[in-house]
């Protein structure tokens, strides 16, 4: 494959099976979540977990459902801005746990 070709041009078996691929491992990620939320752990544990898989989804998403890849600057930057934004969403939801547990 050529690197000006786009993806719609590849045949309909080359397309469908990174889809299927990708299909299966989101659902393995959602089944992964609900372990998480099974299990007997401190919450900050489980936040963190749980936010380490929604960034897995997320990249999992962008990279195969969407076709982002890293040969232009645009789709790193967009990248790394989620993966900020997750970042931050972390740190804060575990202060939230900390200061919840010293009431």
């Amino acid at each position: 494959m050529s690197a000006t070709a786009h993806p719609r041009d590849q045949p309909e078996e080359r397309r469908i099976r990174p889809t299927a691929i990708g299909f299966v491992a989101i659902v393995a990620l959602t089944i992964a979540e609900l372990m998480v939320m099974a299990l007997d752990v401190d919450v900050a544990v489980r936040v963190t977990a749980l936010c380490g898989l929604l960034m897995a989804k997320v990249g999992l998403v962008l990279v195969v459902f969407l076709g982002v890849r890293f040969r232009r600057r645009d789709p790193r930057l967009a990248l790394a801005a989620l993966s900020l934004a997750a970042g931050f969403a972390v740190v804060l939801m575990l202060e939230m746990a900390f200061r919840m547990r010293q009431r």
